[in-house]
């Protein structure tokens, strides 16, 4: 795009939103902050998220880190589709790697969901695939599994991918979709 091009989007922007600000409409405010996409209801509330945002950034930086930067595979698009289009069961599998911030072994999980069998758990991986899928994303994208071998066997455990958890958290997932 070119700079005129450019100054042109602007002045049609800043238009459009004096004209809803005037008029007492509502206009919702979307912004890009290390490659995450942040949605607010109003100027000010835009405003005040990336100041915070910014004072965050530099508080990471003044520590010695760097500040993390989304995948932006997990848009707030993407999860809502993908909760949307989840069974039941995959939603709790979801739920219970969401309120399990370490990693989670398979037989936890098996219990947790109430299945017979890691055999069902299977299916239940299955389901989710299929429905990754269909968005262009891959299981690895969404949960990580490390496998561990013992003398009784092989343990798998399974963590959620922090992209989607901390996106899902910006959605008020999974209290507020209740």
């Amino acid at each position: 795009m070119s700079a005129t091009q450019q100054f042109d989007l602007d002045t049609t922007l800043r238009y459009i939103y004096s004209t809803f600000r005037n008029k007492k409409y509502t206009m919702a405010i979307e912004f890009k902050h290390n490659g995450r996409i942040w949605r607010c209801d109003t100027a000010e509330e835009a405003i005040e998220l990336r100041q915070k945002l910014e004072t965050d950034d530099d508080d990471t930086y003044a520590s010695g880190g760097e500040p993390a930067v989304a995948k932006p595979d997990w848009t707030p698009d993407a999860v809502t589709d993908l909760l949307k289009g989840s069974g039941d069961l995959q939603k709790k599998f979801l739920r219970y790697l969401y309120e399990h911030d370490k990693a989670v072994t398979s037989a936890e999980i098996v219990k947790a969901l109430k299945l017979h069998s890691e055999e069902a758990f299977a299916g239940v991986l299955s389901g989710l695939s299929k429905r990754l899928k269909k968005t262009e994303l891959q299981p690895g994208d969404l949960y990580s599994v490390t496998v561990q071998w013992t003398t009784t066997g092989k343990v798998r455990r399974f963590k959620l991918a922090s992209g989607f958890r901390w996106t899902a958290m910006q959605l008020g997932w999974p209290e507020t979709w209740i």
